[in-house]
């Protein structure tokens, strides 16, 4: 299983903010909201645009460049354009950071 990486200190990531952050030439944008911590790709799957210039909408982030909405959670596609999901990492916060798992190569 892959490990977690730390990207970022939780306390500088306010409730309800967005950052993005460079694992391993992934670009994930990290979502707080509350104390809850979700990372995101990095790109509408609609545009390839990056989702860390759009907003958040509740549990939802909204891309800039065409308004496309993706769950937090999961990553679904809520609205058009965007017909696909974006990827989702697991997140945890350990000794005051956020550390993302990228998934494990297939061998």
């Amino acid at each position: 299983m892959a490990d977690f990486i730390p990207v970022i200190e939780y306390d500088s990531l306010a409730p309800g903010s967005m950052r993005r952050v460079k694992v391993q030439d992934v670009s994930i944008v990290v979502v707080r909201i509350g104390d809850n911590v979700y990372a995101l790709e990095d790109r509408c799957s609609h545009e390839e645009y990056p989702l860390s210039d759009g907003w958040l909408d509740g549990d939802n982030l909204v891309c800039a460049f065409h308004g496309a909405r993706f769950d937090l959670k999961t990553g679904d596609a809520l609205s058009l354009p965007a017909y696909e999901g974006v990827k989702t990492f697991p997140v945890r916060v350990h000794n005051n950071k956020i550390e993302i798992q990228l998934e494990q190569e297939k061998q």
